[in-house]
C-alpha cells in the first residue's frame, strides 16, 4: 500500500514538504529504500554541518555505520564507517578510508576529521597529481600537522633551498631520518593552499636539539632559502601554539623562519647565513645548532 504525501493528515493541499523534527528516526526496515521516479529532476538533500559540529555530534550521540551528511568545511560528503567519518565509496561500493593511496587526504586536518591517530597516511594536495606517503601528527599541538622536513646538523645547510631535499620516489620526510630531508616549498604552498587550518599558526618548527617550539604566523609566505625578512610574517613568531606573536625584524641573515640573533636564545631560525656555509640546522646565535622538523597545516 502507498500512502500518498498530499493524504497525510495535515498537510495544506498541494504542498508537499515534510518536515521531521530534531533527533526523530525514519526506520527503513530490511527491503525498503527511498525511491526517485523523475531521476533527471529528483534529488535528496542531505545533512550538513562543519567538521568540529560533526565531530562533537560523533562524541555525544550513537552514530551507526553508512550515516552520510556533507562536512561544510572540507566541502565533500563524508561517510561514517567503523568508528570514524570517511571521505568517499571506493570500489565495489566499500568505504575507502581517507589517508589510503587508493583515497588521498588533500590535507592533514582530512585525517584529523576521520578520527584517525598519528601515523602515516597518503597526501595529495589540490592541484597536485602524485601522493605522498606522509606522517601526520594528530596528537599535539591540535593534530592535523604534515611532517615536511627532517633537518639534521649532520647535513649541515642541506635545508636551506627551495627544492625538495632526499625524497626517494613517493616517500616523504621521516622523524627517524638521519639526513635532511624536506619536501619542495612548491609542495608546501600546495598543500597550505589545500589546507582547511584557519588559525594563526599553521608552521611548526620543532628544534630537538634546543628543546624549544616556534610556532609562525600564518599568514607567512614559503620561501626556506631566502631571508625571512622579505616577508614579516615569517618572523612574526611565537613559543606556543595559537599564541601571542613577537615580531622580532632580525636581519637579512636568517632565513626561512623566525630570528637567529635578537632573542637571547627564546626564538630561533630555520637557517642562517648560508654563505658561511657552516651554518648547520637550526640557528640560534647563543644556543648553536640544533636538529629538528618542521611541520605545516
Amino acid at each position: 500500500m502507498k500512502l500518498n504525501v498530499a493524504q497525510i493528515q495535515g498537510l495544506v493541499a498541494n504542498s508537499y514538504n515534510v518536515t521531521i523534527p530534531s533527533n526523530t528516526v525514519l526506520d527503513f526496515r530490511e527491503g525498503s529504500h527511498i525511491s526517485h521516479p523523475a531521476t533527471a529532476t529528483s534529488h535528496l538533500l542531505l545533512p550538513y554541518g562543519t567538521t568540529a559540529e560533526w565531530q562533537q555530534k560523533s562524541d555525544t550521540h550513537s552514530i551507526v555505520d553508512y550515516q552520510l551528511f556533507y562536512d561544510t568545511t572540507l566541502n565533500e560528503p563524508r561517510i561514517y564507517n567503523d568508528g570514524a567519518f570517511g571521505s568517499s565509496i571506493g570500489t565495489g561500493g566499500n568505504i575507502a578510508q581517507v589517508g589510503t593511496q587508493e583515497n588521498p587526504a588533500m590535507n592533514g586536518q582530512e585525517i584529523l576529521a576521520a578520527g584517525l591517530g598519528s601515523g602515516l597516511y597518503w597526501i595529495q594536495p589540490e592541484n597536485q597529481s602524485t601522493a605522498y606517503e606522509m606522517y601526520v601528527d594528530n596528537t599535539r599541538n591540535g593534530g592535523g600537522w604534515i611532517l615536511c622536513a627532517t633537518v639534521r646538523t649532520s647535513t649541515c645547510q642541506d635545508h636551506m633551498t627551495t627544492g625538495s631535499v632526499r625524497i626517494s620516489g613517493t616517500t616523504g620526510p621521516r622523524t627517524s631520518d638521519t639526513s635532511t630531508t624536506k619536501m619542495s616549498d612548491g609542495w608546501i604552498i600546495t598543500l597550505v593552499n589545500s589546507s582547511a587550518y584557519t588559525g594563526s599558526t599553521r608552521y611548526w618548527l620543532e628544534a630537538t636539539g634546543f628543546n624549544k617550539n616556534m610556532f609562525v604566523d600564518s599568514r607567512a609566505t614559503i620561501n626556506l632559502l631566502n631571508s625571512a625578512s622579505e616577508n614579516n610574517p615569517r618572523t612574526r613568531v611565537s613559543t606556543s601554539y595559537e599564541g601571542s606573536f613577537s615580531d622580532r625584524s632580525p636581519n637579512t641573515g636568517t632565513r626561512g623562519f623566525g630570528d637567529h640573533h635578537t632573542s637571547s636564545g627564546t626564538y630561533f631560525a630555520w637557517g642562517r647565513h648560508p654563505e658561511s656555509g657552516n651554518n648547520c640546522g637550526f640557528r640560534e646565535d647563543s644556543l648553536g645548532a640544533s636538529n629538528g622538523y618542521l611541520w605545516v597545516k
